[in-house]
Protein backbone atom coordinates (compact mmCIF):
# COMPACT_ATOMS: atom_id res chain seq x y z
CA UNK A 1 0.00 0.00 0.00
CA UNK A 2 1.46 3.25 -0.79
CA UNK A 3 1.84 6.36 1.42
CA UNK A 4 -1.53 8.65 0.58
CA UNK A 5 -3.89 5.86 -0.43
CA UNK A 6 -6.30 5.55 1.97
CA UNK A 7 -6.88 1.96 3.55
CA UNK A 8 -10.32 -0.37 3.33
CA UNK A 9 -11.47 -3.38 4.51
CA UNK A 10 -15.29 -4.49 4.05
CA UNK A 11 -15.97 -1.01 3.23
CA UNK A 12 -14.77 0.89 6.11
CA UNK A 13 -12.76 3.37 5.65
CA UNK A 14 -10.10 5.70 7.62
CA UNK A 15 -8.49 8.95 7.61
CA UNK A 16 -5.30 9.17 5.14
CA UNK A 17 -3.47 12.02 7.26
CA UNK A 18 -1.60 10.73 10.36
CA UNK A 19 -2.75 13.76 12.70
CA UNK A 20 -6.51 12.77 12.00
CA UNK A 21 -5.51 9.21 12.64
CA UNK A 22 -4.11 9.81 15.95
CA UNK A 23 -7.03 12.29 17.03
CA UNK A 24 -9.58 9.07 15.72
CA UNK A 25 -7.14 6.36 17.90
CA UNK A 26 -7.94 8.79 20.94
CA UNK A 27 -11.70 9.12 20.48
CA UNK A 28 -11.56 5.18 21.10
CA UNK A 29 -9.53 5.02 23.84
CA UNK A 30 -6.79 3.57 22.16
CA UNK A 31 -2.49 4.24 22.34
CA UNK A 32 -1.87 6.77 20.15
CA UNK A 33 1.55 5.34 19.57
CA UNK A 34 2.99 1.98 19.76
CA UNK A 35 6.41 0.88 19.85
CA UNK A 36 7.92 0.55 16.46
CA UNK A 37 4.63 1.42 14.87
CA UNK A 38 5.17 3.94 11.94
CA UNK A 39 2.11 6.30 10.10
CA UNK A 40 1.28 3.22 7.86
CA UNK A 41 1.32 0.72 10.57
CA UNK A 42 -0.92 3.07 12.92
CA UNK A 43 -3.78 3.56 9.81
CA UNK A 44 -3.46 -0.04 9.34
CA UNK A 45 -4.27 -0.64 13.32
CA UNK A 46 -6.86 2.26 12.99
CA UNK A 47 -8.49 0.07 9.87
CA UNK A 48 -8.48 -3.17 12.10
CA UNK A 49 -10.62 -1.39 15.26
CA UNK A 50 -12.92 -0.11 12.49
CA UNK A 51 -13.35 -3.52 11.07
CA UNK A 52 -13.72 -5.02 14.29
CA UNK A 53 -16.55 -2.68 15.34
CA UNK A 54 -18.17 -3.55 12.70
CA UNK A 55 -18.12 -7.29 13.03
CA UNK A 56 -18.83 -6.82 16.97
CA UNK A 57 -21.64 -4.86 15.56
CA UNK A 58 -22.91 -8.09 13.91
CA UNK A 59 -21.91 -10.47 16.51
CA UNK A 60 -24.10 -8.17 18.86
CA UNK A 61 -26.94 -8.78 16.09
CA UNK A 62 -26.12 -12.85 16.13
CA UNK A 63 -26.15 -12.71 19.95
CA UNK A 64 -22.43 -12.70 19.57
CA UNK A 65 -20.68 -10.96 23.00
CA UNK A 66 -16.93 -11.90 22.89
CA UNK A 67 -14.74 -8.86 23.85
CA UNK A 68 -10.79 -8.08 22.23
CA UNK A 69 -8.14 -6.47 23.59
CA UNK A 70 -6.02 -4.20 22.11
CA UNK A 71 -3.33 -3.28 24.59
CA UNK A 72 -0.43 -5.10 25.46
CA UNK A 73 -0.64 -5.32 29.54
CA UNK A 74 2.92 -3.90 31.24
CA UNK A 75 4.72 -5.15 34.10
CA UNK A 76 3.60 -5.41 37.34
CA UNK A 77 6.86 -2.76 38.28
CA UNK A 78 5.98 -0.66 35.65
CA UNK A 79 1.96 -0.22 37.24
CA UNK A 80 3.48 0.00 40.72
CA UNK A 81 5.47 3.13 39.55
CA UNK A 82 3.03 4.50 38.25
CA UNK A 83 0.51 3.63 40.76
CA UNK A 84 3.38 5.65 42.87
CA UNK A 85 3.87 8.89 40.71
CA UNK A 86 -0.13 8.87 41.25
CA UNK A 87 -0.31 8.76 44.97
CA UNK A 88 2.72 11.08 44.99
CA UNK A 89 1.27 13.53 42.43
CA UNK A 90 -1.72 14.09 44.07
CA UNK A 91 0.01 15.20 47.69
CA UNK A 92 2.00 17.80 45.43
CA UNK A 93 -1.52 18.97 43.60
CA UNK A 94 -2.77 19.64 46.93
CA UNK A 95 0.05 21.46 48.63
CA UNK A 96 0.57 23.79 45.15
CA UNK A 97 -3.04 24.50 44.75
CA UNK A 98 -3.37 25.64 48.43
CA UNK A 99 -0.19 27.68 47.93
CA UNK A 100 -1.86 29.29 45.26
CA UNK A 101 -4.94 29.79 46.92
CA UNK A 102 -3.49 31.51 49.72
CA UNK A 103 -1.60 33.66 47.60
CA UNK A 104 -4.59 34.46 45.93
CA UNK A 105 -6.68 35.40 49.40
CA UNK A 106 -3.67 37.62 49.94
CA UNK A 107 -3.54 39.18 46.64
CA UNK A 108 -7.45 40.03 45.69
CA UNK A 109 -6.71 43.75 44.57
CA UNK A 110 -5.32 44.36 41.42
CA UNK A 111 -3.21 47.11 42.03
CA UNK A 112 -1.48 45.15 44.69
CA UNK A 113 -0.86 42.82 42.33
CA UNK A 114 0.47 45.13 40.00
CA UNK A 115 3.03 46.81 42.44
CA UNK A 116 4.57 43.86 43.38
CA UNK A 117 5.14 43.18 39.54
CA UNK A 118 6.59 45.73 39.39
CA UNK A 119 9.17 45.80 41.70
CA UNK A 120 9.85 42.72 40.69
CA UNK A 121 10.22 43.88 37.29
CA UNK A 122 12.69 46.80 38.62
CA UNK A 123 15.16 44.28 40.36
CA UNK A 124 15.23 42.43 36.93
CA UNK A 125 16.08 45.56 34.81
CA UNK A 126 19.40 46.11 37.00
CA UNK A 127 20.46 42.61 36.30
CA UNK A 128 23.90 42.62 34.50
CA UNK A 129 27.19 40.77 34.05
CA UNK A 130 28.46 39.86 37.48
CA UNK A 131 31.57 37.59 36.54
CA UNK A 132 32.72 34.70 33.77
CA UNK A 133 35.22 32.33 33.94
CA UNK A 134 37.07 29.86 32.17
CA UNK A 135 37.08 26.41 33.75
CA UNK A 136 40.88 25.00 33.52
CA UNK A 137 41.39 22.25 30.97
CA UNK A 138 37.44 22.81 29.06
CA UNK A 139 38.32 22.45 25.71
CA UNK A 140 34.95 22.28 24.07
CA UNK A 141 31.90 24.26 24.23
CA UNK A 142 29.95 24.43 28.14
CA UNK A 143 26.85 22.49 26.91
CA UNK A 144 24.83 22.74 30.16
CA UNK A 145 24.95 24.91 33.21
CA UNK A 146 22.25 24.01 36.20
CA UNK A 147 22.36 25.49 40.02
CA UNK A 148 22.15 22.61 43.03
CA UNK A 149 19.05 23.05 45.04
CA UNK A 150 20.29 25.24 47.49
CA UNK A 151 21.66 27.26 45.01
CA UNK A 152 25.34 27.27 46.48
CA UNK A 153 27.01 25.53 43.32
CA UNK A 154 26.80 25.03 39.78
CA UNK A 155 27.39 22.25 37.67
CA UNK A 156 29.09 22.27 34.49
CA UNK A 157 28.87 20.07 31.34
CA UNK A 158 30.88 19.87 28.32
CA UNK A 159 31.07 18.93 24.83
CA UNK A 160 34.46 17.40 25.26
CA UNK A 161 32.66 15.08 28.24
CA UNK A 162 33.87 16.43 31.55
CA UNK A 163 31.54 17.63 34.36
CA UNK A 164 32.50 20.20 36.61
CA UNK A 165 30.77 21.96 39.74
CA UNK A 166 31.80 25.66 40.54
CA UNK A 167 31.10 28.17 43.40
CA UNK A 168 27.82 29.83 42.27
CA UNK A 169 29.61 32.74 44.20
CA UNK A 170 32.45 33.50 42.39
CA UNK A 171 33.01 30.71 39.57
CA UNK A 172 36.01 28.94 41.40
CA UNK A 173 36.07 25.34 40.57
CA UNK A 174 35.22 22.82 43.87
CA UNK A 175 34.99 19.22 42.03
CA UNK A 176 36.48 18.13 38.72
CA UNK A 177 34.48 14.97 37.85
CA UNK A 178 37.35 12.12 36.97
CA UNK A 179 36.13 9.93 33.92
CA UNK A 180 33.16 11.87 33.04
CA UNK A 181 32.05 11.09 29.83
CA UNK A 182 33.72 9.65 26.99
CA UNK A 183 31.76 11.96 24.35
CA UNK A 184 29.80 15.28 24.56
CA UNK A 185 27.81 15.88 28.24
CA UNK A 186 24.23 16.83 27.08
CA UNK A 187 22.89 17.84 30.25
CA UNK A 188 22.84 17.96 33.75
CA UNK A 189 20.05 17.78 36.43
CA UNK A 190 20.45 18.23 40.54
CA UNK A 191 18.46 15.62 42.63
CA UNK A 192 15.85 17.90 44.43
CA UNK A 193 14.95 17.41 48.12
CA UNK A 194 18.22 15.16 49.11
CA UNK A 195 20.75 16.05 51.82
CA UNK A 196 23.09 14.61 49.84
CA UNK A 197 24.46 16.84 47.00
CA UNK A 198 23.34 13.93 43.98
CA UNK A 199 24.15 15.11 39.90
CA UNK A 200 22.69 13.41 36.70
CA UNK A 201 24.64 13.48 33.84
CA UNK A 202 24.56 11.95 30.03
CA UNK A 203 26.39 11.39 27.14
CA UNK A 204 27.02 11.33 23.46
CA UNK A 205 27.75 8.04 24.02
CA UNK A 206 24.41 6.53 26.03
CA UNK A 207 25.82 6.63 29.48
CA UNK A 208 24.04 7.84 32.26
CA UNK A 209 25.73 8.76 35.61
CA UNK A 210 24.59 9.51 38.98
CA UNK A 211 27.41 11.07 41.21
CA UNK A 212 27.47 12.19 44.86
CA UNK A 213 28.93 15.42 44.97
CA UNK A 214 31.35 16.32 48.53
CA UNK A 215 32.58 19.65 47.72
CA UNK A 216 36.35 20.02 49.65
CA UNK A 217 36.98 22.68 51.68
CA UNK A 218 39.54 24.55 49.53
CA UNK A 219 38.83 25.90 46.56
CA UNK A 220 41.21 22.83 44.82
CA UNK A 221 39.38 20.17 42.36
CA UNK A 222 39.18 16.53 43.87
CA UNK A 223 38.49 13.70 41.80
CA UNK A 224 34.98 11.86 41.86
CA UNK A 225 33.42 8.41 40.35
CA UNK A 226 29.82 8.24 39.32
CA UNK A 227 28.26 5.91 42.17
CA UNK A 228 25.79 4.72 39.32
CA UNK A 229 27.35 4.27 35.68
CA UNK A 230 24.27 3.19 33.76
CA UNK A 231 26.40 2.21 30.25
CA UNK A 232 24.16 2.06 27.09
CA UNK A 233 20.92 3.36 28.54
CA UNK A 234 20.65 4.60 25.22
CA UNK A 235 21.66 3.99 21.44
CA UNK A 236 22.41 7.33 20.36
CA UNK A 237 23.06 10.86 22.32
CA UNK A 238 21.73 11.38 25.85
CA UNK A 239 20.04 14.81 25.06
CA UNK A 240 18.56 15.33 28.31
CA UNK A 241 18.35 13.94 31.81
CA UNK A 242 15.88 14.78 34.79
CA UNK A 243 14.90 13.54 38.23
CA UNK A 244 11.45 12.94 38.85
CA UNK A 245 9.60 14.25 42.26
CA UNK A 246 10.07 10.57 43.07
CA UNK A 247 13.63 10.66 43.40
CA UNK A 248 14.77 7.06 42.51
CA UNK A 249 12.98 7.41 39.05
CA UNK A 250 14.18 9.73 36.36
CA UNK A 251 13.41 10.43 32.68
CA UNK A 252 16.15 10.66 30.02
CA UNK A 253 15.81 11.59 26.51
CA UNK A 254 17.86 10.67 23.50
CA UNK A 255 18.46 11.05 19.81
CA UNK A 256 17.38 7.25 19.22
CA UNK A 257 13.85 8.92 19.33
CA UNK A 258 12.70 7.37 22.17
CA UNK A 259 12.70 8.94 26.04
CA UNK A 260 12.63 6.52 29.59
CA UNK A 261 11.59 5.96 32.40
CA UNK A 262 14.19 4.97 34.76
CA UNK A 263 14.72 3.58 38.40
CA UNK A 264 17.74 4.91 39.05
CA UNK A 265 18.45 3.47 42.06
CA UNK A 266 18.59 0.04 41.02
CA UNK A 267 19.42 1.19 37.51
CA UNK A 268 16.48 -0.43 35.71
CA UNK A 269 14.46 0.87 32.58
CA UNK A 270 10.66 0.64 33.77
CA UNK A 271 9.37 1.88 29.96
CA UNK A 272 10.61 3.30 26.68
CA UNK A 273 8.79 5.35 24.52
CA UNK A 274 8.76 6.48 20.77
CA UNK A 275 6.55 8.54 19.05
CA UNK A 276 9.16 11.50 17.31
CA UNK A 277 10.11 11.13 13.99
CA UNK A 278 13.23 12.49 14.82
CA UNK A 279 15.57 12.73 17.97
CA UNK A 280 14.09 13.72 21.14
CA UNK A 281 16.49 16.82 22.37
CA UNK A 282 14.58 18.15 25.38
CA UNK A 283 12.02 17.26 28.22
CA UNK A 284 10.45 18.61 31.39
CA UNK A 285 8.53 16.89 34.14
CA UNK A 286 5.49 18.75 35.72
CA UNK A 287 6.17 20.19 39.23
CA UNK A 288 3.66 17.36 40.31
CA UNK A 289 5.36 14.61 38.63
CA UNK A 290 2.51 13.70 36.92
CA UNK A 291 2.97 14.83 33.60
CA UNK A 292 6.25 14.96 30.97
CA UNK A 293 6.80 17.15 28.11
CA UNK A 294 8.66 15.90 25.15
CA UNK A 295 10.14 18.74 21.97
CA UNK A 296 12.08 17.05 19.27
CA UNK A 297 13.96 17.97 16.21
CA UNK A 298 10.58 16.99 14.26
CA UNK A 299 9.28 20.58 16.00
CA UNK A 300 6.97 18.50 17.64
CA UNK A 301 5.92 18.89 21.49
CA UNK A 302 3.97 16.16 23.06
CA UNK A 303 2.49 15.61 26.35
CA UNK A 304 2.74 12.42 28.00
CA UNK A 305 0.75 11.33 31.48
CA UNK A 306 3.08 9.51 33.61
CA UNK A 307 0.56 8.00 35.69
CA UNK A 308 -1.27 5.96 32.87
CA UNK A 309 1.30 5.95 29.63
CA UNK A 310 -0.80 7.62 27.47
CA UNK A 311 0.21 10.46 24.80
CA UNK A 312 -2.33 14.05 25.72
CA UNK A 313 -1.69 15.84 22.89
CA UNK A 314 0.76 16.89 19.97
CA UNK A 315 1.52 20.29 19.83
CA UNK A 316 2.73 21.66 16.45
CA UNK A 317 3.12 24.92 16.09
CA UNK A 318 6.70 25.33 15.84
CA UNK A 319 8.53 25.21 12.65
CA UNK A 320 12.08 24.31 13.80
CA UNK A 321 13.21 22.02 16.33
CA UNK A 322 12.64 22.39 20.32
CA UNK A 323 15.19 22.57 22.05
CA UNK A 324 14.20 23.84 25.69
CA UNK A 325 10.99 23.30 27.47
CA UNK A 326 10.32 24.05 31.53
CA UNK A 327 6.75 23.72 33.47
CA UNK A 328 5.50 26.98 35.50
CA UNK A 329 5.92 26.41 38.81
CA UNK A 330 1.79 27.08 38.77
CA UNK A 331 1.56 23.81 37.22
CA UNK A 332 -0.75 24.81 34.00
CA UNK A 333 2.00 26.79 32.04
CA UNK A 334 4.68 25.40 30.43
CA UNK A 335 7.13 27.40 28.00
CA UNK A 336 8.48 25.76 24.54
CA UNK A 337 11.95 27.77 22.77
CA UNK A 338 12.69 26.77 19.52
CA UNK A 339 14.96 26.61 16.31
CA UNK A 340 12.51 29.23 14.86
CA UNK A 341 13.91 31.87 17.34
CA UNK A 342 10.16 31.87 19.19
CA UNK A 343 9.46 31.12 22.98
CA UNK A 344 5.86 29.95 22.81
CA UNK A 345 3.89 29.85 26.37
CA UNK A 346 1.19 27.05 26.59
CA UNK A 347 -1.41 26.30 29.03
CA UNK A 348 -2.92 22.85 29.87
CA UNK A 349 -6.43 24.63 30.86
CA UNK A 350 -6.85 25.91 27.33
CA UNK A 351 -5.48 23.43 25.25
CA UNK A 352 -8.44 21.72 22.91
CA UNK A 353 -7.39 19.83 19.89
CA UNK A 354 -6.84 22.72 17.84
CA UNK A 355 -3.57 22.62 20.19
CA UNK A 356 -3.05 26.44 20.26
CA UNK A 357 -0.40 28.12 22.38
CA UNK A 358 -1.64 31.08 24.77
CA UNK A 359 1.14 33.67 23.47
CA UNK A 360 4.11 33.49 20.87
CA UNK A 361 7.49 35.37 22.04
CA UNK A 362 9.46 36.45 18.75
CA UNK A 363 12.45 36.09 21.81
CA UNK A 364 15.47 35.91 20.06
CA UNK A 365 17.42 35.83 16.18
CA UNK A 366 18.67 32.94 16.23
CA UNK A 367 17.72 29.41 17.50
CA UNK A 368 16.61 29.57 21.48
CA UNK A 369 19.28 27.40 22.89
CA UNK A 370 16.88 27.22 26.72
CA UNK A 371 14.19 28.30 28.65
CA UNK A 372 13.68 28.53 32.33
CA UNK A 373 11.07 29.80 34.70
CA UNK A 374 11.88 31.05 37.70
CA UNK A 375 10.97 28.52 40.28
CA UNK A 376 11.35 30.37 43.51
CA UNK A 377 11.94 29.41 47.04
CA UNK A 378 9.31 28.25 49.28
CA UNK A 379 6.71 29.52 49.09
CA UNK A 380 7.41 33.27 47.68
CA UNK A 381 5.20 35.03 45.58
CA UNK A 382 7.43 35.70 42.73
CA UNK A 383 7.70 31.98 41.89
CA UNK A 384 6.86 31.23 38.30
CA UNK A 385 7.05 35.63 37.83
CA UNK A 386 9.48 35.53 35.24
CA UNK A 387 11.50 33.54 32.86
CA UNK A 388 14.91 33.64 30.93
CA UNK A 389 16.07 32.48 27.30
CA UNK A 390 19.76 31.93 26.05
CA UNK A 391 20.20 32.23 22.62
CA UNK A 392 22.26 31.29 19.41
CA UNK A 393 22.31 34.93 19.06
CA UNK A 394 24.62 35.51 21.94
CA UNK A 395 21.89 37.07 23.98
CA UNK A 396 20.02 36.37 27.63
CA UNK A 397 16.86 37.52 28.16
CA UNK A 398 14.39 38.39 30.87
CA UNK A 399 10.57 38.20 30.28
CA UNK A 400 7.52 38.81 32.43
CA UNK A 401 5.09 35.83 33.19
CA UNK A 402 2.34 38.13 33.27
CA UNK A 403 2.11 39.80 29.69
CA UNK A 404 5.29 38.11 28.17
CA UNK A 405 6.97 41.29 27.83
CA UNK A 406 11.03 41.50 27.60
CA UNK A 407 12.25 42.58 30.85
CA UNK A 408 15.92 42.60 30.18
CA UNK A 409 18.57 41.86 27.41
CA UNK A 410 22.49 40.82 28.10
CA UNK A 411 24.72 40.63 25.60
CA UNK A 412 27.90 40.08 26.29
CA UNK A 413 29.04 37.02 24.53
CA UNK A 414 30.38 36.85 20.80
CA UNK A 415 29.59 33.43 20.29
CA UNK A 416 26.54 31.22 21.23
CA UNK A 417 24.89 31.15 24.75
CA UNK A 418 24.22 27.20 24.95
CA UNK A 419 21.94 26.64 28.17
CA UNK A 420 20.90 28.84 31.40
CA UNK A 421 19.55 28.83 34.48
CA UNK A 422 18.23 31.29 37.44
CA UNK A 423 17.98 31.16 41.29
CA UNK A 424 18.25 33.64 44.35
CA UNK A 425 21.96 33.93 45.92
CA UNK A 426 21.89 36.51 48.70
CA UNK A 427 18.88 37.69 48.18
CA UNK A 428 19.54 38.50 44.64
CA UNK A 429 18.46 36.90 41.33
CA UNK A 430 21.07 35.46 39.86
CA UNK A 431 21.44 33.56 36.34
CA UNK A 432 24.42 31.19 34.95
CA UNK A 433 24.74 30.51 31.01
CA UNK A 434 27.25 28.68 29.53
CA UNK A 435 28.62 29.28 26.70
CA UNK A 436 30.47 28.02 22.92
CA UNK A 437 33.40 30.21 24.22
CA UNK A 438 34.00 27.51 26.62
CA UNK A 439 32.87 30.38 29.57
CA UNK A 440 30.93 30.39 31.95
CA UNK A 441 29.02 33.55 33.06
CA UNK A 442 27.00 34.86 36.04
CA UNK A 443 24.55 37.65 35.96
CA UNK A 444 23.39 39.22 38.81
CA UNK A 445 21.25 41.79 40.09
CA UNK A 446 22.11 44.99 41.22
CA UNK A 447 21.50 46.02 44.99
Amino acid sequence: MEFGEVPVINDVKVPDEDEKVKEELQKLGQPVFINGEGEAERRQRLLHLRAAEVDESDDEDDGGDEDEEFYTPGPQELYDVRSRILRDSLGRASARLEWQRRFAKANQEFTTILQKRRDINSKLATVDLYGSQVIPDVTRAVSSVKFSPASDLVGCGSWDGSVHVLSSTDLQPVVKLAVSHSEKVGALNWKPGCKQRVLLSGGNEGTINVWDITPSESSQTSPGIPIVSIKDAHSDRITSTLYHPVNELAISTSFDQTWKLWDVSRQTELYQQEGHSKGVFTGSIHPDGSLFVSGGLDGIIYVWDLRSGRALMPLQKHIQGIYGLDWSPNGHQFASASGDCSVKIWDMRKLDRSGDEIATIPAHTKLVSDVKFFQGEGEGEDRGTFLITSSYDGSLNIWSADNWIRVNSMQSYNDKIMSCDVAVIDSSYTMVSGGWDKSIRLWKQNQ
